[in-house]
């Protein structure tokens, strides 16, 4: 792997790490919401952000894979 893609990958890494760790906060406060603590309008907002936050998790995991591949050749 060239030094070039191995800096892509560890600030891929670096980013998929931090983004976990705002999604598993964020799970935790969700958990812990109910009707009084937090509107309808803001609990449906912050799962939708969370799935997004899974989907952005999943493309890095995806990117991270792929440029390890590719320098395998």
């Amino acid at each position: 792997m060239g030094s070039k893609s191995k800096m892509i990958v560890k600030q891929l890494k670096k980013e998929l790490t931090n983004l976990n760790i705002k999604r598993t906060k964020l799970s935790k406060f969700l958990a812990k919401q109910n009707k009084k603590t937090l509107s309808a309008t803001q609990r449906e907002l912050l799962k939708e952000q969370k799935q997004a936050m899974t989907k952005y998790a999943k493309v890095l995991e995806l990117r991270i894979k792929n440029l390890e591949a590719k320098n395998d050749d």
